[in-house]
């Protein structure tokens, strides 16, 4: 054997570990994949994901007749299926808890229910690996929320949705950009959520994330920290514009992930629901 062969050899005994090791935490429970912004990740075939959201949001200015002041405690719990290698089914159950303040009458209404469920599908065409961890990756999505909700937690009608998302995992840092188009057909007139009136909704979310450690992966690796900073809009094609934008962190391992994230109004151009003032979240997320 020559010279040359044993150094390969002894070249991909070292790597070989190392290149498992990072391609376990980097495929780990939808990787480097911000708490409120999708990404162009999925789970292998035959895998499930659940993903729990816990969230505090609370909204305010209620320009309609009532006045109301708003807060909602948010649990959602999503499954996602691998079916193939690129494509992938998911369901979102929302159950809210809200507290609704009337200023028109005084009275406070507390309601416990379901939001409306959502199930959609999302294909990934493109998928460039420049290395064990650097990857560029582009996935489109739709599906549609179904009447699922209770009392007036729910729009009472079939939204569908389409979508997109680019992904791009460089080095120690991570993008996602992700494009979202809601066709409501429900009639409230006066809601509460951003996204669930009459109007058609665009979402436009930007997250960036940098890994805190490990600076570079080796064959002990087995999980990761990052800082997140997302960029969440919403246009609706009533004229209403919002924008919050937030830090947040992510814990990942092989097989579980932990997520918190604060996010606060930098752009409000709101006329047709109240003002979204804050939104607390936080995560888990277990791949199977």
């Amino acid at each position: 054997m020559s010279v040359q062969a044993r150094a390969r050899i002894r070249a991909g005994a070292v790597l070989a570990p190392a290149i498992f090791a990072v391609s376990g935490v980097a495929s780990s429970a939808s990787a480097q994949e911000a708490i409120n912004t999708p990404a162009a990740t999925q789970p292998s075939e035959g895998k499930l994901y659940l993903r729990q959201k816990l969230q505090f949001a609370r909204y305010r200015d209620d320009p309609s007749p009532e006045d109301r002041a708003v807060d909602e405690y948010i649990a959602t719990t999503n499954l996602v299926y691998g079916i193939a290698r690129n494509l992938s089914a998911s369901i979102d159950l929302p159950v809210v808890y809200s507290v609704e303040d009337s200023g028109a009458t005084g009275e406070t209404d507390r309601t416990l229910g379901t939001n409306d469920l959502a199930l959609s599908f999302k294909w990934r065409p493109l998928q460039w690996d420049l290395s064990p961890v650097d990857s560029v990756r582009l996935a489109v999505f739709g599906g549609s929320e179904l009447p699922t909700g209770s009392g007036d937690l729910g729009s009472h009608s079939f939204d569908p949705f389409v979508g997109a998302v680019v992904t791009a995992i460089l080095g120690r840092h991570g993008f996602n950009q992700s494009l979202q188009y809601k066709f409501n057909q429900g009639s409230d007139e006066f809601n509460i959520r951003p996204g669930d009136g009459p109007a058609d909704a665009v979402r436009y979310d930007t997250a960036y994330l940098f890994r805190l450690s490990p600076a570079e992966y080796t064959a002990e690796t087995t999980a990761a920290t990052y800082l997140t900073l997302e960029l969440n809009g919403l246009y609706e094609t009533n004229g209403d514009n919002e924008v919050l934008m937030g830090p947040g962190i992510l814990y990942e391992a092989r097989t579980f992930a932990l997520e918190a994230s604060l996010s606060l109004p930098i752009l409000q151009d709101v006329d047709e629901r109240p003002e979204t003032k804050l939104v607390l979240t936080l995560g888990f997320r277990v791949l199977f």
